[in-house]
């Protein structure tokens, strides 16, 4: 089957405030073909994947879709030009079903006023049979997969039948299997025809799905590799992004730390919460990162809420420094020393709607009281500051809304929060979700720094790599219970014999 070129972008320009984001981008896109787009936080990816789907309008430039040019000015605009989108981040609604879900907002209609129920499921089977899955559509959200609701949202895409599909970071929430799921759904629509946009920050993924990469930095094009003519590897496409390979030897590199000491800094004694976890004990010490690694729904999600007194265990004694501590909520665990940087930044660990500054603040605001309750502003200003500039988080500036920032500026944010609050523990879920390969090493050595301060810190991820290039030790969760352990510079400390160890158990 011929390919036929479905889009073709020149000279595309897109300025924000002043800045600009994209400056002169060409790009375009065949059927039949999976293109990765690639680069740094605020590269402009995102930027050019919206200008696609009409969420922006180019400053300059032309559009071209099936060789004709076109005036993308709005989401509905591109829909009907034949494009859809899935979103890095959910839109789907958990408490309605699937087909109510995949024609939200898009409703047939029986009469004027009458829902047309079964002829929406029925559509909603077919599309669902046409991407190759099976999924019942009477099936609440709230009861899916995270693979399951990957596919809903392209789902909801592919109604309006699209020419060009756009996924952005859809495989930010899975693990490596549920990955591979979803790679061999996307390979089935290539083969249908569709042109399909990647956007992702996992290098190794892009290694594995892509016909081309497209690398982008700073607002230009500055590399483009196809698969068919080169081989598709980490340090080929991390070399145009950041514009230097010195000391970069993959997306992953294992951290040379120092030892941590046996002095224990918080212990779990038979924490239990009923069809979550049960009768988890172990100690973590001080200057040490230690992971968590486990099948979706082992229950570390829930510990690490417990620990942050986010939920309720059932029975259990938590010790910290040697001394007995009740954690209530949130605020009691943080007035106690300890944070928690969520796997849902834009849900549970921001306020998008509030600044830079207030996010960074937030959480230390009563250490800056000064008298009659009075808050010190200045400082605070100034701290923020200090804390933008050591994480080099890219902002306007203190009073930039967060909701404006790129996914890794975000993350970035969330961290400098309890960075400023200096806890002694830090529970993270999922660090560098979203994140670019410079972000994350960024992120990385923030951890590690610390690490050295003597912290303790807890980390779960479904990146086994990213366990392998931090941890001092790993504890492997099966069911709620802790079913084996491996340490730093043991022989199954590695890849395989951690997903060997992970899959055995469950």
């Amino acid at each position: 089957m011929d390919k036929v070129k479905l889009l073709e972008m020149k000279n595309i320009v897109k300025c924000f405030s002043g800045v600009t984001a994209l400056k002169g981008v060409d790009f375009e896109l065949y059927s039949g073909e999976i293109v990765s787009l690639v680069g740094v936080n605020g590269a402009g990816k995102s930027t050019l994947s919206s200008i696609i789907a009409g969420i922006y309008e180019a400053d300059e430039g032309e559009i071209y879709v099936k060789g004709k040019l076109q005036v993308i000015t709005s989401p509905k605009k591109s829909e009907e030009l034949g494009i859809g989108i899935v979103h890095q981040e959910p839109t789907l609604v958990n408490g309605m079903i699937v087909w109510e879900n995949i024609f939200l907002n898009r409703e047939l209609l029986k009469t004027n006023i009458l829902l047309d129920r079964e002829r929406m499921k029925v559509e909603s089977k077919k599309i669902l049979e046409f991407i190759g899955f099976d999924i019942d559509v009477n099936k609440k959200v709230e009861e899916l997969t995270l693979v399951e609701k990957e596919v809903v949202e392209i789902a909801k895409a592919m109604l309006l039948n699209p020419q060009i599909l756009i996924l952005d970071e859809v495989t930010a929430p899975l693990n490596q299997t549920e990955v591979e799921h979803l790679f061999d759904i996307i390979r089935d629509l290539k083969t249908k025809g569709l042109g399909i946009i990647f956007i992702g920050h996992k290098i190794k993924e892009l290694t594995q799905i892509s016909d081309r990469v497209v690398v982008i930095r700073d607002g230009n094009i500055v590399g483009e590799l196809d698969g068919e003519t080169e081989l598709l590897n980490e340090k080929a496409i991390i070399h145009p992004m950041l514009g230097e390979t010195e000391g970069w030897h993959g997306e992953y590199n294992e951290k040379q730390m120092q030892q941590h000491g046996d002095e224990v800094l918080l212990h779990l004694d038979n924490l239990t919460i009923k069809g979550s976890y049960n009768n988890i004990t172990l100690d973590v010490y001080k200057g040490e990162i230690l992971g968590f690694a486990g099948l979706k729904g082992a229950g570390i999600t829930e510990l690490f809420f417990s620990i942050f007194g986010a939920l309720h265990s059932d029975s259990g004694i938590i010790t910290k420094n040697e001394k007995k501590i009740q954690v209530k909520n949130p605020n009691d665990a943080i007035k106690k020393g300890i944070g928690m940087i969520t796997n849902d930044r834009q849900k549970e660990g921001l306020a998008l709607t509030q600044s830079v500054k207030d996010n960074i603040v937030i959480s230390s605001l009563d250490l800056y009281m000064g008298p009659l309750g009075l808050l010190k502003e200045q400082r605070l200003k100034e701290q923020s500051k200090n804390y933008i500039k050591k994480l080099d988080i890219k902002t306007t500036g203190n009073d930039q809304l967060v909701q404006f920032l790129s996914g890794g500026n975000q993350q970035k944010v969330v961290i400098s929060k309890w960075l400023m609050r200096n806890m002694d523990v830090i529970l993270v879920d999922e660090p560098t979700r979203g994140v670019d390969v410079k972000a994350k090493n960024e992120i990385y050595n923030l951890l590690i720094d610390q690490k050295m301060e003597k912290k303790a810190i807890l980390i779960t991820s479904p990146e086994i790599r990213e366990l392998l290039n931090l941890c001092d030790r790993i504890i492997i969760v099966s069911h709620g219970k802790i079913v084996n352990q491996v340490m730093r510079g043991d022989k199954n400390f590695n890849e395989p014999c951690l997903l060997e160890l992970i899959h055995s158990s469950h």
